[in-house]
């Protein structure tokens, strides 16, 4: 195969699966894994191919970005950057120990964190966990014990395999904040999420240090970060009117028949 219709192919993947709840770097590891790539490049050009995504969500929520700099979002603010930190501390440890490049390449830990992600989107579905005596939490009246439940789940999503957008957005409801507004803060904490992890790896590029494991030129990798940016605004605007619907339960079973391939894949490769 081509290498250009590798990374655009990984391109439109990553765009699909970062705000549908199956999970981008579960899928771009597989992809990954099938094709050859060693661990360690698929980590560098599916963090790369993050940054698409990032732009997507910057458009997508531009308004209410915009009203960060006003007083009364002052609050949801410091709810985003609390939420942050579980995230932030979880991606330095496992960059600086390494740990990434076995993470990424482990068939195992990959149909694992599917069947994880299953497991949490079978939860969305279930109505008596999710209403309170309290009507829900909108966006701009999130607490603090909110921000840091969704801000842990979302630090476990930084593993392959765990939907980083579904299971934020199953926290947030569990915790009683109201669907939409638990779409768009799980999208908000994914900003400087998805910054820090590009930032980490530019910084790498720029340094050498993942250069040489790279076979990808920089105008491919300006091309995937487009295409991933146009397919990953249509997959989050999907996305949105999915979890208003109440739906988002429906692609449980994907994760799930994906996990359980993986698993079947995992031991046919062993007992061969």
């Amino acid at each position: 195969m081509s290498l250009w219709i590798y990374v655009v192919l990984l391109a439109v993947i990553q765009g699909l699966t970062e705000f549908l709840p199956v999970s981008s770097s579960g899928h771009l590891a597989v992809l990954a894994a099938f094709f050859g790539f060693k661990g360690e490049e698929s980590a560098t050009l599916g963090i790369m191919l993050h940054a698409g995504s990032l732009l997507a969500i910057i458009v997508f929520y531009f308004q209410l970005l915009l009203g960060f700099f006003k007083r009364d979002q002052f609050h949801l603010l410091c709810m985003v950057i609390l939420g942050s930190i579980p995230a932030g501390v979880a991606g330095v440890v496992i960059k600086h120990f390494k740990w990434d490049e076995w993470l990424f390449g482990d068939l195992a830990v990959i149909a694992l964190g599917f069947l994880i992600t299953g497991a949490l989107l079978r939860l969305s579905g279930k109505e008596k966990l999710i209403r309170r005596d309290t009507p829900p939490t909108p966006i701009k009246e999130i607490t603090w014990k909110q921000s840091l439940t969704v801000g842990v789940v979302q630090s476990a999503a930084i593993l392959p395999g765990i939907s980083r957008s579904g299971s934020t957005i199953v926290a947030g409801l569990l915790a009683g904040i109201e669907r939409e507004s638990a779409a768009a803060f799980s999208f908000l904490l994914a900003l400087p999420a998805i910054f820090g992890a590009t930032l980490l790896e530019t910084l790498d590029l720029v340094r050498g240090k993942a250069a040489s494991a790279m076979t990808v030129s920089y105008l491919q990798l300006g091309v995937a970060v487009a295409v991933s940016a146009i397919v990953s605004f249509a997959a989050l605007h999907f996305l949105v009117k999915v979890v208003k619907k109440g739906k988002l339960c429906y692609f449980s079973w994907y994760v799930i028949a994906l996990g359980l391939l993986l698993i079947c894949k995992y031991f046919a490769r062993y007992a061969g």
